[in-house]
């Protein structure tokens, strides 16, 4: 009788341990003094399988610039990815109300379960100014 409750404790430990799948979804807020180089975003993952995922990043009117780079990594990839923000006229390729918009990118790797993902700007300057979120989504 102790070994079929203890079995049945575990079990149960093991099937809610872990967030159902597409269900992980974490946005981190940029401090209004700007993304600094050196601040790198960590995600921590809770999936039980592996998923293919978004890095969505939320603006304001006040970003300076067409784009930005970041690194993405986890324990075994690393890469980089060009966030385009506007087309050449300059109009905002975002969704967005008033002055905020979000635009999002797919994560060029499958993030594995239960996985560490850090992200960061590298842009040739130190602190970025006018990111105010950076998330990480499940891909539609």
């Amino acid at each position: 009788m102790t070994n079929k409750l203890l079995l049945t404790a575990v079990l149960a430990a093991i099937i809610t341990a872990c967030t159902p799948i597409g269900y992980y979804s974490e946005y981190k807020d940029i401090e209004p003094k700007g993304w600094a180089y050196s601040d790198t975003l960590c995600f921590n993952t809770d999936t039980c399988v592996a998923q293919d995922m978004v890095i969505a990043v939320r603006h304001s009117d006040f970003y300076r610039y067409k784009n930005i780079w970041v690194e993405i990594s986890d324990s075994t990839h690393t890469d980089s990815v060009n966030i385009v923000f506007c087309d050449m006229f300059g109009r905002w390729l975002g969704k967005g109300i008033g002055a905020s918009y979000q635009i999002s990118v797919p994560v060029p790797f499958t993030i594995e379960p239960n996985t560490q993902v850090r992200v960061r700007h590298i842009l040739r300057i130190d602190t970025v100014k006018g990111i105010e979120q950076i998330g990480l989504v499940p891909q539609e």
